[in-house]
């Protein structure tokens, strides 16, 4: 009971956070965030969840990345959620990277594995609400809500971003969202 008690827990959570996502007045609280040291207090708050994988973690910023115009909160909060995927479907002593890069004018922010992958079929669905992969993953007992990435998607959405991702099956999986250099585009509002 205290399991099932925890998971709904969670999905209250998420569907929370969606919907206060999809509102009108979304209210994001936009400033400049500098991405290397973002990255660096972000894993701190998983050196446990790391530790227990022996995961290995790179940060791999350019020092003359400009920083970018954002909610930092709703950030953290897409961040935690691919950390989130990228540790629970790694292997033990995997290596999670996470990659900041200029493309044009955009700034992308990527989280990558070397975990069990994603295939073909399935890639193009996994930024839909409540759809899982979990034909191989089930059998490791690996918990979520199905919602993590349709709260990234959004989140990159609201920021005039988008999500995109590759993955191949037994290689591991690269999530990347991708956010305007000049957050002018960003939707205060629907």
């Amino acid at each position: 009971m205290e399991r099932h008690s925890k998971r709904l827990d969670l999905l209250a959570e998420d569907l929370l956070t969606l919907a206060q996502l999809e509102s009108a007045h979304p209210n994001l609280q936009l400033g400049n965030v500098e991405v290397s040291s973002f990255f660096r207090e972000v894993i701190r708050d998983w050196e446990k969840k790391l530790a227990n994988k022996h995961l290995n973690v790179i940060i791999d910023v350019p020092p003359d990345l400009p920083s970018i115009h954002a909610d930092r909160v709703r950030l953290q909060e897409a961040l935690y959620n691919l950390i989130d995927n990228a540790v629970k479907y790694s292997r033990d002593h995997g290596e999670i990277t996470l990659m900041a890069r200029r493309r044009d004018e955009q700034i992308v922010l990527s989280v990558s594995d070397d975990g069990v992958g994603i295939s073909k079929e399935d890639l193009p669905r996994i930024f839909e609400r409540f759809y899982r992969v979990d034909k191989a993953r089930t059998a490791e007992n690996i918990r979520g809500t199905g919602l993590g990435l349709a709260i990234v998607k959004h989140i990159a959405q609201l920021h005039g971003g988008r999500v995109e991702a590759e993955s191949e099956v037994g290689r591991g999986t690269t999530i990347r969202v991708l956010l305007p250099l000049h957050n002018d585009e960003c939707l205060m509002t629907k």
